[in-house]
């Protein structure tokens, strides 16, 4: 029996106590598939495929064009490269923080209650240089997934297209309905693997990439109504703090709205400075939730893989990824 406030109460602890890591979950959230499940349930109409391939098009004249300009324009060129240089190396970044989260989170989980020797202060660059070996095999549980994801774009499209297809009303509803409760049990379903996956990769440097990926499967499997369970936590969690953060705004813009109208008339401020340095609050302020929420979805997950009562998997695994690292 998973006891889930106990699991909550760890988590919030690991959270509030690394403080450190907040910085790690603003990297490690620009990798998220937030993005893509919103465009998996907005499929559901029957057009999502060709929205993605419209965009596509949309990116690729873009490109095109963009290529086409800075070929006579030098600055323009530069200023492609360095955008190219930065989107690179946030990605970069973004790989490096969750290896280097998921490993800490998991560190605290185990050493928890026990009295262990602090560990030696590492920079994260020396992290990342620890870290290589494991980098590209990360980077391609991330790629594996989303496009995994991006194949249930075209599934869902294809099946919903052919529901809209059938002429009799009520066959097409009743169509309808059951396509969409599958395709979301099948939506949940990808993304719970492959986010296990991903956490049990990295929170076992001898664990072999195809054997996390059957360890994920076989956890997910034998702990459906677990891992729904937390995963409704996560969503539970994630709209309070939508909630909280449009309240807190809200008061907070009264008294700044008051201010820069006292600034405006009476000490000739200009509007222009002013919604700058709203806007920077604004996304820094919002830099720091999505820091602390990922933090704390990490460790929640962890955690949650850290209490499950059938551990049988983990040493087959463990003797399966030996033998490999023998061979």
């Amino acid at each position: 029996m998973i006891n889930y406030k106990n699991i909550l109460k760890q988590t919030w602890q690991i959270t509030i106590k690394n403080r450190w890591l907040w910085v790690m979950g603003l990297f490690a959230a620009l990798l998220s598939n937030v993005n893509q499940y919103t465009s998996l349930l907005n499929a559901f109409d029957g057009s999502g495929w060709s929205r993605f391939l419209n965009s596509l098009s949309v990116y690729w004249n873009y490109g095109l064009s963009l290529i086409n300009i800075s070929s006579h324009n030098p600055l323009l060129l530069l200023l492609c490269l360095l955008a190219l240089v930065l989107i690179i190396g946030l990605l970069f970044l973004a790989v490096n923080s969750q290896i280097v989260l998921v490993q800490k989170i998991q560190h605290s989980i185990k050493s928890e209650g026990k009295k262990s020797l602090p560990l030696p202060r590492v920079s994260f660059w020396q992290q990342i240089k620890n870290n290589w070996p494991i980098f590209w095999p990360t980077v391609g549980i991330i790629v594996t997934v989303k496009l995994i994801l991006l194949f249930g774009l075209l599934i869902i499209s294809l099946g919903m297209t052919g529901a809209y297809l059938i002429r009799q009303p009520i066959i097409s509803v009743f169509v309808y309905i059951v396509l969409v409760l599958l395709f979301l049990v099948l939506i949940w379903l990808i993304g719970t693997w492959g986010f296990y996956w991903l956490l049990l990769f990295l929170s076992d440097k001898k664990s072999d990439w195809l054997a996390s990926a059957k360890e994920a499967w076989h956890i997910l499997c034998e702990n459906l109504l677990a891992s729904l369970g937390i995963f409704i936590i996560v969503v539970l969690i994630n709209l309070v703090v939508y909630l909280l953060w449009i309240f807190i705004m809200g008061l907070l813009a009264i008294p700044y709205s008051l201010l820069s109208l006292l600034l405006i008339r009476y000490l000739s401020f200009s509007e222009v400075p002013l919604i700058i340095i709203a806007q920077i609050l604004l996304i820094a302020g919002l830099m720091f939730v999505v820091g602390i929420v990922t933090v704390f979805e990490y460790s929640l997950w962890l955690s949650f893989i850290d209490k499950l009562p059938n551990k049988s998997n983990k040493n087959i695994i463990r003797r399966v990824s030996h033998a490999f690292h023998r061979q």
